[in-house]
């Protein structure tokens, strides 16, 4: 599969999560060329999919270890970010979810090999579809090592075109993920259980290799490939979104 266009390349600094949240948004409102972006964190945050209810959170653990916590403009369960490979991919063109989930899944697959990381998609055993920590849930088409869950993805989809948001934690910290939940323990034993971080699989991979890898594999799929930076529409809705939607005074990332 190939898409016409050239793809353009975004590497962010790092950011808060109100802000990686925003500008992925303000990409899926007002993007208008296909765009792979790469952002990290500046504290550990713990995003929630968009329609994801809060009634298992830890408020009182989060607000006491100041973790701040924001929603998603897609899908999926709750993720701690930290010591990971983020990315979004932005497609400005309505295409049909469940085939554009499998091109995108083939692309990691390739991008995971280049790098000595040979993923399968069959899940052993059945996953807990009630958690509320996205890595503790593994579905059979989901990407896994040894049945062990190595990467969440969640997308969003409109008339406009298709979003893709990826986590590739490359260490888990089970211990911290699981306490920012009320049921701690089930949550510890599920992520012990049923995923892993990349370091765990290849100690010395190093994140820009799997980026470089990514990279190229999504190259791939377009006319070419050129390292872009953000329009001052995007720049502009992404202020928008933080002052209206994300601003950390608000309470909108602990409500429903």
């Amino acid at each position: 599969m190939r898409f016409q266009g050239i793809l353009r390349v975004l590497q962010d600094l790092p950011l808060s999560g109100y802000e990686n949240m925003a500008r992925d948004e303000a990409l899926f409102l007002v993007g208008e060329v296909p765009t792979l972006r790469f952002f990290s964190w500046n504290a550990p945050t713990l995003s929630l999919g968009r329609y994801q209810r809060t009634e298992d959170l830890d408020v009182p653990f989060l607000k006491e270890k100041r973790i701040p916590v924001v929603r998603r403009p897609t899908g999926g369960r709750a993720i701690l970010h930290g010591d990971e490979v983020t990315f979004s991919f932005f497609l400005p063109i309505p295409y049909p979810h469940r085939v554009l989930y499998s091109i995108v899944q083939e692309v990691l697959k390739k991008a995971f090999a280049d790098v000595g990381v040979f993923v399968d998609t069959c899940v052993s055993g059945a996953p807990s579809l009630q958690s509320p920590a996205c890595f503790s849930l593994a579905l059979p088409h989901e990407l896994a090592v040894s049945g062990r869950k190595v990467a969440g993805i969640a997308q969003a989809r409109s008339s406009r075109g298709n979003l893709f948001e990826g986590s590739i934690p490359f260490s888990l910290y089970r211990s911290l993920f699981a306490s920012c939940f009320r049921e701690k323990e089930r949550v510890f034993r599920e992520l012990r259980e049923g995923a892993l971080g990349l370091l765990e699989v290849r100690e010395n991979l190093g994140k820009h290799d799997l980026i470089a890898a990514m990279t190229a594999r999504f190259g791939e799929l377009f006319d070419g490939m050129v390292s872009g930076v953000w329009t001052e529409e995007e720049l502009a809705t992404t202020q928008k979104l933080l002052l209206e939607k994300y601003a950390p005074s608000s309470l909108y990332h602990y409500e429903r």
